[in-house]
């Protein structure tokens, strides 16, 4: 049996034509949303808005809230190795090549190394909270997003339908009911959208504090774990040699 194939010339036309209709597949699916979105009215700016603050927001908190500019791995343990040397230029040296929070804290302890558990302790945990809540507080605008984008939504929701009310009473002069279908179509459209912005925001939000709560009690307690190290057992050596 005779197999048919196609010309060299039409398969090399079929391979490049499809990339191109689907280009334009894509470009006239875009701008069909963007010809509904506008149908929300004024509202749909204020929701725009919105979506690019939390766009931004969340590109800031994927960039900046990493371990390791909170808590990098293996830092702990070679600074506590200098320490022990007695290499303390050598573990400032550390700290400043990290650009971390316990890089900072660790500075810190070091440059009061002659203070009291009780006093580094508390310098400790002080800058470790403050900067700690800088990674809350950035996170926060999502929340603010997630609450105002279904607000601003009802709002257009609201105005549509009392657009539509405004219409209805042409409906009995026309017997056309497509007169006040695009107020409907707004109130419906700004809904959707808020709702829409609000569920990734949210969600994006509790994920964000979940990861910083993950961190900080990371750095807790390698911050614990140092300052008895250098402060608690580098006291009580010479008291046990003097019971021996």
């Amino acid at each position: 049996m005779k197999k048919h194939r196609l010309p060299a010339s039409l398969m090399a036309t079929a391979l490049l034509t499809t990339p191109l209709m689907a280009q334009a597949s894509m470009v006239e699916g875009f701008q069909n949303l963007m010809d509904e979105l506008a149908k929300g009215g004024n509202v749909m700016w204020g929701l725009l808005v919105l979506s690019i603050i939390a766009l931004a927001f969340t590109l800031e908190r994927l960039l900046r809230l990493r371990r390791d500019r909170i808590v990098p791995k293996g830092f702990s343990e070679e600074a506590n190795a200098l320490w022990h040397k007695g290499q303390y230029d050598e573990v400032l040296s550390l700290c400043n090549q990290s650009d971390s929070i316990l890089a900072r804290t660790v500075h810190t302890l070091v440059d009061h190394r002659e203070a009291g558990f009780a006093d580094v302790k508390m310098i400790s945990e002080d800058i470790a909270a403050s900067e700690l809540r800088l990674h809350f507080r950035r996170a926060q605008p999502l929340a603010v997003v997630g609450g105002l984008a279904p607000l601003i939504g009802l709002l257009g929701t609201v105005l549509g339908m009392i657009g539509a009310f405004q219409n209805f009473r042409l409906l009995g002069e026309t017997g056309d009911p497509s007169i006040f279908a695009g107020d409907i179509s707004k109130a419906m459209i700004t809904t959707a959208t808020g709702l829409v912005i609000t569920v990734p925001c949210l969600g994006l939000f509790h994920y964000f504090k979940s990861r910083t709560n993950s961190f900080g009690d990371l750095l807790e307690a390698q911050l614990r774990d140092l300052t008895v190290e250098w402060f608690v057992r580098k006291k009580a050596a010479p008291t046990t040699r003097e019971g021996v």
